[in-house]
């Protein structure tokens, strides 16, 4: 099982919390992935989302996951089996230390299929 971990921003951007926004993480969800909000206090997440377990850290395993954050400074922490991805708008308004994320989508519908995407173009073995 794949885990998907999200920053709050992600899903809490104006794009996001949409119906489609829904529909990502039900798509998600529905072919195995383990969704995981990270976050220190419980949040509420809004209707009609699937239900994501909440947590404050990042788990080593499995071998691979995926780490979604609005914040581009956040993919500076390199871990092996994590991939990041940036959702959403880039650094391009401000000056800040560019930490390079793996992939960067627009928002969260092109995150889940760029995803599920990827899994299945991923060699057997």
């Amino acid at each position: 099982m794949t885990r998907v971990y999200f920053d709050p921003a992600v899903l809490f951007a104006s794009a996001a919390v949409s119906s489609d926004a829904a529909d990502a993480l039900d798509n998600l969800a529905e072919t195995g992935h383990e969704l995981i909000l990270l976050t220190t206090a419980p949040v509420a997440l809004p209707d009609g989302f699937p239900h994501l377990r909440q947590t404050s850290r990042i788990d080593p395993a499995p071998a691979t996951s995926w780490y979604l954050t609005a914040n581009p400074e956040s993919c500076g922490e390199r871990r092996p089996g994590l991939r990041t991805m940036l959702v959403g708008p880039g650094p391009a308004t401000r000056r800040a230390t560019i930490q390079r994320c793996d992939i960067q989508t627009r928002d969260l519908h092109a995150a889940a299929i760029e995803i599920l995407a990827r899994e299945a173009m991923a060699p057997v073995g």
